[in-house]
C-alpha cells in the first residue's frame, strides 16, 4: 500500500506559520519521540532572524521542492556518464536552498576475504542499494526521500530481486508526501542490475501546490549503485 506522511499526531501550523509556531511544532514532535525534529530546532534556532524568515518563506511555497526535483533530474542526468558508486552530490539552487543526493550500498553479512574470496564469488550473496535525496534549506535537511532495492547475486549475476522500500521525512509543516507501491525488477543484460521505483506526491494544504516525480536506484554485484529522482 502507498506510504502517507504522518507528524507523529502533531498538528502542523499551516502554510503561513510563524517561527514561534514552527518551533512549537518541532518541539511537539520532538516531545513525541521525533529526534530528528530536536535537532532540525536546535538549527532552525540558531539562524538569524532574518534567515529564519527566508527560511519559513521557502519551505511554505510547493515550487521549493518541486524545483529541487527538477534539478535532481538533471543531476541524475550527469551521472549517467560515470560509473555508479556510494557517495553524495550537492547543487546550489539558491539564496539558502540546496538539493543533496546520497547513494548507499552494502552486503546483508560479511563477505570472506584471501583465498576464500574466490569460493564465495561462485556462492550466492544478498546485497542492498539506497538512494536519498535531501532538500536542504539554509543546511537544514527538511525532507528526504528514499529508495531501497534489496537482491540476490552468485558471482556476476543478478539472480533475484526481493521486495523493495520507499521512505521518507518531512519537516515541511504545509506538506505532506505520499508514494506508489514500490515496483522492483532485474535490467536485462549486459547491466543486469537489480532495480526499485517508486512515485513521490507531494501535496500542500490549502490548495497551493503539488508535484510527483519518480525515484529508481539500481545496483549490482560490485557493489555499484545509482539512482535519479526525475519530474514523473
Amino acid at each position: 500500500m502507498p506510504g502517507t506522511a504522518v507528524a507523529g499526531g502533531v498538528e502542523p501550523p499551516g502554510p503561513t506559520t510563524t517561527v514561534e509556531n514552527y518551533i512549537a511544532y518541532l518541539e511537539g514532535r520532538a516531545q513525541a519521540g521525533d529526534a530528528e525534529a530536536s535537532e532540525i530546532a536546535t538549527q532552525f534556532k540558531a539562524l538569524s532572524f532574518m534567515d529564519q524568515f527566508r527560511f519559513l518563506t521557502l519551505i511554505s511555497d510547493s515550487k521549493t521542492t518541486e524545483a529541487y526535483a527538477h534539478e535532481v533530474s538533471e543531476m541524475g542526468d550527469e551521472a549517467t556518464n560515470t560509473p555508479p558508486t556510494s557517495g553524495s552530490s550537492t547543487k546550489v539552487l539558491g539564496l539558502g536552498h540546496e538539493v543533496e543526493t546520497v547513494t548507499e550500498t552494502g552486503e546483508s553479512a560479511e563477505q570472506p576475504e584471501g583465498p576464500v574470496a574466490a569460493v564465495a564469488a561462485a556462492s550466492y550473496k544478498d546485497m542492498w542499494a539506497s538512494y536519498s535525496v535531501y532538500d536542504k534549506i539554509f543546511g537544514i535537511k527538511v525532507t528526504r526521500v528514499t529508495i531501497r532495492t534489496n537482491y540476490q547475486v552468485k558471482g556476476t549475476d543478478t539472480t533475484k530481486v526481493y521486495p523493495g522500500s520507499a521512505s521518507h521525512y518531512n519537516y515541511v509543516p504545509a506538506a505532506s508526501f505520499s508514494h506508489s507501491p514500490v515496483k522492483e525488477w532485474i535490467s536485462s543484460p549486459p547491466a543486469d542490475n537489480a532495480q526499485s521505483e517508486t512515485v513521490w506526491t507531494a501535496t500542500w494544504k490549502g490548495g497551493l501546490g503539488s508535484w510527483s516525480a519518480r525515484e529508481r536506484v539500481w545496483g549490482d554485484y560490485r557493489g555499484f549503485v545509482g539512482g535519479y529522482l526525475k519530474d514523473s
